[in-house]
C-alpha cells in the first residue's frame, strides 16, 4: 500500500519513520499543509493519515471526496468543532475512514476496562477523569478525557464539570481536569471515588510511537474497504 501523511510535526515525522520500516507499505509521502503543500501534488495513495490540525481538515475532505472511495483516512487529529466531526461523518459516505482521539492499543483497553467498571461503580461513586500532556499540546481537555466521559456516561446523566474554581458544592457530575507541563506524552486517570475507598484506573504512555503504531495498523485494516465510518476498535479486536 502507498500511505500519505498530513503533517511533519512530532507525530508526523514518526508515523512517517515507523511506516518506512513497514514492509507492507510501499510508498510514504509526508505533506505539510502549513508550507503550502497538497495532497494533489503527489501519487496517489491508498491511504491518508492525518495527524496535522483541526485546520487542515477541509482539504483533505475535498481531496478524499473527489476520489470517491478510491482513497481512505485515519483522523488522528483532535480539538475538532461539532460543525467539523459532522464533516468527517459525512465524508464517511463516499469513502473509508477511521476517526479517533487516540491510536493506542492500552487507551482503547482502558475505555473497555472502564466500561466494564461502570455498572458496578456508577451508582455508589463520585467519577473524576484527570488527564496530563506535555506544554506544547493545545486543546483541553483531551480527546480521550471526553471519550472516557462518554464511557462513564454514556447517557449524558451527569454534568461534565471541567475544572473546579471558588466554592460549590459537588452536583450530578464528572469532573474533568486538564495538566499541561514539561514533555508528558500521555496519563489519563479514571477515579471511582466511594465512602471510604477509591478505585482508580489509569494508562500511562511512555512514548508517542504506540500512536503511530496504531495509526499505522489502522491504515493497513482499512485499505480495500468499503465507505463507512469504522472504528479503531474493529482494528484491535
Amino acid at each position: 500500500m502507498n500511505l500519505a501523511i498530513v503533517g511533519t510535526g512530532t507525530m508526523g515525522r514518526i508515523v512517517r519513520d515507523m511506516a518506512l520500516q513497514n514492509p507492507g507499505i510501499d510508498k510514504v509521502y509526508n505533506i505539510e499543509p502549513a508550507l503550502g503543500e497538497r495532497l494533489e501534488d503527489i501519487k496517489e495513495p491508498d491511504v491518508v493519515i492525518d495527524f496535522s490540525h483541526p485546520g487542515a481538515l477541509d482539504g483533505i475532505y475535498r481531496y478524499i471526496e473527489e476520489r470517491q472511495g478510491r482513497v481512505g483516512a485515519v483522523f488522528a487529529t483532535t480539538g475538532y468543532t461539532e460543525e467539523e466531526e459532522e464533516k468527517i461523518r459525512r465524508l464517511a459516505e463516499s469513502a473509508p475512514i477511521i476517526k479517533s482521539s487516540n491510536f493506542s492499543y492500552g487507551i482503547n483497553s482502558l475505555k473497555k476496562i472502564v466500561g466494564y467498571a461502570v455498572p458496578l461503580l456508577s451508582d455508589c461513586s463520585d467519577m473524576e477523569i484527570i488527564e496530563k500532556h506535555h506544554n506544547q499540546k493545545v486543546d483541553s481537555p483531551s480527546g480521550t478525557a471526553l471519550a472516557l466521559a462518554e464511557v462513564c456516561d454514556p447517557l449524558g446523566e451527569r454534568e461534565r464539570k471541567y475544572g473546579r474554581c471558588g466554592e460549590e458544592k459537588r452536583r450530578n457530575e464528572i469532573g474533568i481536569h486538564s495538566v499541561r507541563g514539561g514533555t508528558i506524552f500521555g496519563e489519563h486517570t479514571v477515579i471511582f471515588a466511594m465512602k471510604d475507598e477509591v478505585i482508580e484506573i489509569k494508562h500511562t504512555a511512555f512514548s508517542k510511537t504506540i500512536f503511530a503504531k496504531g495509526a499505522i495498523e489502522a491504515a493497513q485494516w482499512l485499505t480495500g474497504r468499503k465507505p463507512g465510518l469504522y472504528f479503531i476498535e474493529e482494528v484491535f479486536y
